[in-house]
């Protein structure tokens, strides 16, 4: 089941919906590599016995597929440009 995410749940309806429906798929799946589909879904398990650990989760293949925070730079400052020009 995949939740509409304009939907502005409190916490408590939130895990109502949770436990009552299972964990909320992902909008538009077909889009997503199928290696994010697959941490996601590791990582939104329900079964506490299926769901992977930080530990086992920190080694998914999938974060080791990011690169380093260095190359984050120059697009924070070209974001911190255009909100200066927006003023």
């Amino acid at each position: 089941m995949t939740y509409n995410i304009e939907n502005n749940f409190d916490k408590e309806e939130a895990l109502r919906l949770i436990a009552t429906n299972g964990s909320p798929g992902l909008q538009n799946p077909e889009k997503l590599s199928p290696i994010f589909q697959d941490f996601s879904n590791r990582c939104l398990e329900m079964d506490v016995e299926k769901r992977g650990s930080a530990k086992e989760l920190l080694q998914h293949p999938f974060l080791k597929l990011t690169k380093p925070f260095s190359t984050l730079t120059p697009l924070i400052m070209a974001a911190k440009e255009a909100m200066k020009s927006h003023r």
